[in-house]
Parts: C-alpha cells; structure tokens; sequence
C-alpha cells in the first residue's frame, strides 16, 4: 500500500469512528431525566374539562408488567366557584409513559374515576393504595364535605372496578369521623389501615384491620381497630403513613401534639403487633414521640415512613425554621424505633437536614427507599417564586449524595409556560429507576395536568455496542 493510500484509510477509519461515537447516547448520571419515558423523560395526561379539570396524584405503583398506576383524584367541572367535586382516580401509563388506551372508563385513555362512595359527598380522594397478589387494588382515603365525614377502604380489580364482594356489597368501608391516610397489606392478605378518629375535637391515632373481604379483623385491636393515646394526655395523634412487617406487625409514623392541642407537635412513631397490641421492644413501652434536641421547633411531624434493607425505618417530614417556615427533615431510626446515630450530620446525629436553597416552606409528599439503602424524598419546592418538581437523595448514612442530580437534589419544571408543577408521589422501579408524579398547571386556566417524570439511577442507557460481545 502506497504511502497516499494509507492516509487515506487511516482519516476515513477515524471519521467513521467519530461518527460512531456520536451515534452513542451521552453518559447519563443517576437523576438525569430517562430519555425511554414520555418526550425527553416527562409525561403528562389532561383532562379534557369535560370529565375533569384536574387531575392531582397521591400514589404510584410499579406494576409488575413494568406499567405504572397512579391513584389520587380528580376535580370535576363545576360552574358554580368554590363547588368543586372531586373523585377518586386511577391512571395507568404504558411502562414508557403514554396512558394505556386498554385502561380507563372516561372520555381521556388511561383514566378511571371512581364512582362518588357516599352521595352528595363532594370530597373523596384516594391517599394510598396497596396492589394484592391477584392484581387488585385496595385503596383509602376520606369522604366529606355536604355529608358526615368518613374515611373508606376501597376494593377494585385490576382493570379500576368497584369489587362488589368487598365490604357491604359496593366496595367500599367507611368508618365514620375517621381520616383515612395510608394502606398496606399483610402477609395473609388482610388489609391495614392508618388515620386517627375525630370525637370531641380531638383527634384519635387509629390503626384498623380488615379481613379480605372487608369485615372487621375482630384478632386485631378491639373489634379491629386498635387506638392509640400516645402519653395518654388526651391530646391529638395524627398518623400519616405505615409499614406491614414481615412478622404482620405494623409500624406507624406521624405526629403528636405534646404541647398541647394547638400548640405544637413532634415527630411521633409506634409499632403494633399482629394482634393490634403495642410492641413493648419498640420505642418507650410501644412508642415514640421525639425531636431533635438541638432543634427549638415544637412544630415538626413526620410525613413518610419506610423500610429499609438493614431491617430499620427512613422517615421524612419537616420541621419549623425561626423564620416560622417548614423544611424538610431526614431521620433513620433504628429497627427497636431509637434513633440511628450514624445517621445525618454530626452535629445533630440521627437527623439530616438538606440545604435547599429557597426559603419558602417545604413539605415532604412522598419517601421511598432504594435497594441500596439510599432514601429519595419528594417535596413541594419553590424556586425563583416558582413550584417545581423536586426530589432529593440521601445517601445510607444520612449525607448529600453528590452522584444524584445536582449535589444530590433533581429539579424541573413542568409548566414553563404556565402557573407551577409539584411532585406529590414517588416509587422506585426494579431495575432501579425512579418514577415520580405530581400534577402541572401548564396552561393559563384551571386545566392540571397529571404529570410524571423517569429518572436515571445505577447508570445510563444499556451500551449498544458491546452489550452482546465485540462480534456483534
């Protein structure tokens, strides 16, 4: 080959691979937006002002077909203001996140609404839902408004109908002046509850157990439902969020008003045994109510709980700054309910605090934990007077963790042209990646989209070139 000949091939085997290379997708990082899902990793669904307004989601569930279902409610029409209805809701995405046209019983694919469970009731949501091993759904959350208040459990099949075997014959349990918030399944199939009970303008923590199908567990609690009065002050509870053991035990996390009805509340959890009985190796005697002691806030609570692999418990929520805003507080807490020192900053052991950068108040709306250990919490977040889609990674030990997003915190904005975006549920999926949904005012009218985003972790897109070996 002569001298000319080879230049030649040497300039074309190194253009052909630059354009290799370029054909390759860039390095992705965990946090970074997952190009495979809805249009450059967000995906929303609009209600088309007929059936529904607004659309705002609570939960998420990572099907085991990979598709998600999102439940929360729905705002219908209303021409009369302040007169809103709304209803609990079901959305089911394709696992790239466009809606499943198979899924649905309104005029916009993916969507169900759930019939109105106590009529003339104006308010009904679903809070937290929890899949069985048949596919179905039970799922909670409070009935009111023009009717006595009254929480329900809520049975539907895979496909979003009513289970008419549940309960009286219509799918549905109410307990009456009950909040209900978080839902869970145990290992026998039966159903767990959390909420408190409102009598005498004092709020009850309530912890109730159903039998499959639905009646009143009576080997749980008395009657089924098992109460809980804290210091037995007579002051309120409040209980945001659950765990099913693997013993069936349940733990619960929320808050309490130690100071006094209206006047402040502190990080509180406990943990029931199978029986609905408080678990003396747990806490103080079954419980805990507790705060930072270098904290002089006595407005705290925790929002979310849940497990993590080491067998103990990722709580998120917030306390009170001394500018009266609330922030978003981390905690770990030990499998007995004590508090993990190991976890946070060194200065206030067992709790980490994020250094998020507005000033406005912060709220925690959604927790869960990897496999590595490592909790995600999702927030309400205002940047620039703007609300934003918002998560934020810690790492095991309770640090900023500097490989998630930008130093540990994703941000994004789902209405650029419109009001605001926030995340209100989050789930993480088997391969890893992080589904987050919330809600977006995209246009300038009351029209909320449902909007969701996948996120990047343990990696990026699969290497296409030597994925099968160099002889591919």
């Amino acid at each position: 080959m002569s001298e000319a000949k080879a230049a030649t091939f040497d300039w074309t085997f190194a253009a052909l691979s630059l354009l290799a290379l370029a054909s390759l997708p860039c390095a992705a990082a965990d946090g970074d937006l997952d190009p495979e899902f809805g249009v450059g990793g967000i995906a929303y669904v609009t209600p088309d002002l007929v059936a529904a307004q607004e659309y705002t989601p609570a939960a998420v569930i990572v099907l085991p077909d990979g598709k998600l279902l999102i439940g929360g409610s729905l705002d219908k029409p209303t021409g009369v203001p302040f007169e809103q209805e709304y209803r609990g809701m079901l959305v089911r995405l394709n696992a790239d996140g466009t809606p499943d046209a198979s899924f649905g019983n309104t005029s916009v694919a993916g969507v169900v609404e759930v019939p109105n469970l106590v009529d003339g009731a104006r308010m009904e949501g679903i809070e937290s839902m929890a899949r069985l091993d048949d596919g179905s759904i039970v799922a909670v959350g409070t009935s009111m408004v023009n009717t006595p208040l009254q929480g329900f459990v809520i049975k539907l099949d895979a496909e979003g109908n009513l289970d008419t075997s549940f309960g009286g014959g219509d799918g549905a349990v109410f307990t009456m002046a009950t909040y209900a918030h978080a839902v869970g399944i145990d290992s026998l199939g039966r159903i767990v509850a959390a909420g408190e009970h409102i009598e005498g303008g004092v709020y009850t923590s309530t912890v109730t157990r159903l039998d499959a199908d639905g009646t009143l567990d009576d080997g749980f609690g008395t009657g089924g439902v098992a109460t809980l009065d804290w210091d037995g002050a007579g002051n309120s509870g409040y209980l945001t969020s659950l765990i099913v053991n693997a013993d069936d035990s349940v733990t619960v996390g929320g808050m309490y008003s130690v100071y006094g009805d209206g006047f402040g509340n502190d990080y509180a959890v406990a943990r029931f045994d199978s029986a609905g009985t408080l678990d003396p190796t747990f806490g103080d005697d079954g419980w805990r109510v507790f705060h930072d002691p270098s904290d002089p806030s006595f407005i705290n609570s925790i929002n979310r709980i849940a497990a993590t692999p080491d067998g103990g418990i990722a709580w998120a929520g917030y306390y009170t700054n001394p500018d009266g805003y609330s922030q978003v507080i981390l905690g770990h807490l030990d499998a007995d309910g004590l508090t993990d020192a190991a976890f946070g900053d060194d200065a206030t052991p067992g709790y980490f605090r994020p250094a998020l950068s507005p000033i406005q108040s912060d709220n925690v709306t959604g927790l869960a934990v990897q496999a590595d250990g490592k909790p995600i919490v999702t927030a309400t977040y205002f940047v620039d007077d703007r609300e934003v889609f918002f998560a934020f990674r810690a790492t095991a030990d309770g640090q900023a963790d500097d490989s998630f997003g930008d130093a540990g915190a994703f941000s994004a904005d789902l209405a650029p042209d419109g009001t605001y975006s926030e995340a209100s549920a989050i789930a993480v999926q088997p391969d890893g990646r992080i589904v987050i949904a919330g809600r977006a005012e995209r246009a300038d009218i009351f029209q909320v989209d449902l909007g969701a985003v996948r996120l990047l972790s343990g990696g990026g897109p699969t290497d296409r070139i030597f994925a099968n070996g160099f002889d591919s």
